[in-house]
């Protein structure tokens, strides 16, 4: 009985030291989303931006981001940067599309000649 009990604490025990673990990962993802909203801040991005662009990311965490961002901004009287441009899709992606417009270009002007 007694090892019995024994054995019932080690194993609590250690599934007890997995939950740190779990918690380090939900605390990262928290701290990603809030460097992405205070990035879009500091960038000048509206809130709908950069939840459009996050998708995958909470938007309470994005927000918060946010919301600190912009209190520290407001009280050291910083200017936003402006983003980068968007990049440009990739020139493979670009060549694949104007193949397809070129075929379809083709196809119509071969039922034109049909008729």
């Amino acid at each position: 009985m007694q090892m019995i009990r024994q054995i019932i604490i080690a194993c609590m025990l250690l599934s007890l030291t997995g939950c740190d673990k779990l918690m380090e990962i939900v605390n990262k993802q928290q701290a990603n989303g809030k460097a992405i909203g205070a990035a879009c801040r500091h960038s000048g991005r509206a809130l709908e931006d950069c939840y459009r662009r996050n998708t995958r990311i909470p938007k309470a965490d994005i927000f918060a981001g946010w919301k600190d961002m912009n209190e520290y901004m407001q009280q050291k009287k910083m200017d936003v940067i402006q983003p980068p441009e968007d990049e440009a899709p990739p020139v493979a992606a670009s060549k694949k599309a104007e193949k397809h417009a070129a075929s379809e270009e083709t196809s119509v002007e071969a039922d034109k000649a049909e008729h």
